[in-house]
């Protein structure tokens, strides 16, 4: 199978970091820094008050100045541009007003960003963040990648970096994660980190029984899936299977037991459901992740794909393989 490779997947130039300037939203900017100096790209920083969903806080019965709040983010954003350029990286960025999702999509197109950066804040502010606003209008939306990092993979950061770590790739052979694949393997590249492509089965398909037609399937349709990969990277991914009974803990288990530097999946736009599972997944691996995750949205497809990989690895593949879809 041929993959269609997107071409915004080579090379990332300019990196749009979208921040709140909070104590996490830092861990964002630090991993802003690291890749804009591994990719050498340009940085963009952009800061959005939007007053259609705030209110100002009360302080001893008196409004706060909302002008004092945009003087503050101001200052704030110069401080990120001055450490930003201490550090060698090109910076820019702004303090604006509107709705916050419909800025960031419209910032990344009009300063032709390649990748967007977000930060979160704890498990339960990220699941608030994310459900049915910003963050997950965003990542539904954005026609170029979106690199998060949750709250549990701004911690340890130095921990995480000090070991060699893979880039993993999780994929149900839909259209939309197979094409994720080319950001995969380009972060990996980048990053000169081994690639891991996975899986995920049920756990009733007992992983102690590689014989089973179904993972010999398996296998072979991920093998196949990164034929072009082993022709451009380095090298050869690993593909694996892995077993579990909810996806996105056996996603992010895999990923903590090989040290993972960052996730990548694909997803589908507009829907935001990640191809291999419901969308609640997707922000599962977001928020329990040790790392970032970086999610790749493209259009919906009128059906995936999975068979047609399959049928192309090993004819006789589809009727068992719909099994497991």
């Amino acid at each position: 199978m041929q993959l269609r490779i997107p071409r915004s997947a080579f090379p990332v130039k300019k990196i749009l970091l979208a921040t709140d300037f909070s104590a996490a939203a830092d861990a964002a900017f630090q991993e802003s820094l690291l890749l804009c100096a591994q990719f050498s790209a340009s940085l963009y920083i952009l800061n959005v008050f939007d007053y259609s969903s705030s209110a100002p806080p009360e302080s001893g019965g008196l409004f706060i100045d909302l002008a004092n709040f945009r003087e503050e983010a101001k200052l704030s954003l110069e401080r990120l541009i001055y450490t930003a350029r201490q550090s060698g990286v090109s910076c820019d960025g702004t303090v604006t007003t509107g709705l916050a999702h419909a800025t960031i999509l419209n910032t990344m197109t009009s300063q032709s960003c390649d990748l967007v950066v977000l930060g979160t804040r704890a498990i339960r502010g990220f699941e608030r963040l994310v459900f049915g606003s910003t963050a997950e209008a965003v990542l539904r939306n954005a026609a170029r990648p979106v690199f998060t990092v949750g709250p549990q993979g701004g911690k340890n950061r130095a921990v995480r970096l000090a070991r060699d770590g893979v880039v993993v790739f999780a994929t149900d052979f839909h259209v939309a994660t197979t094409e994720a694949i080319a950001y995969a393997a380009l972060f990996a590249r980048t990053l000169n980190l081994p690639l891991h492509c996975i899986h995920v089965l049920p756990r009733s398909l007992d992983e102690d029984k590689p014989e089973l037609p179904i993972v010999q399937i398996i296998t072979k349709a991920l093998q196949h899936l990164t034929t072009d990969i082993n022709r451009q990277n380095d090298q050869p991914p690993v593909c694996a299977i892995t077993y579990g009974s909810e996806i996105s803990n056996s996603v992010v288990e895999y990923a903590r037991k090989h040290d993972a530097r960052l996730i990548v999946l694909g997803v589908r736009r507009a829907s935001f459901a990640a191809s291999h599972v419901p969308a609640h997944i997707a922000y599962r691996i977001i928020a329990e992740a040790d790392c970032p995750v970086l999610t790749v949205a493209f259009p919906l497809e009128p059906r995936p794909i999975k068979a047609t990989i399959a049928q192309e690895a090993l004819p006789e593949a589809v009727s068992v393989l719909s099994l497991t879809g």
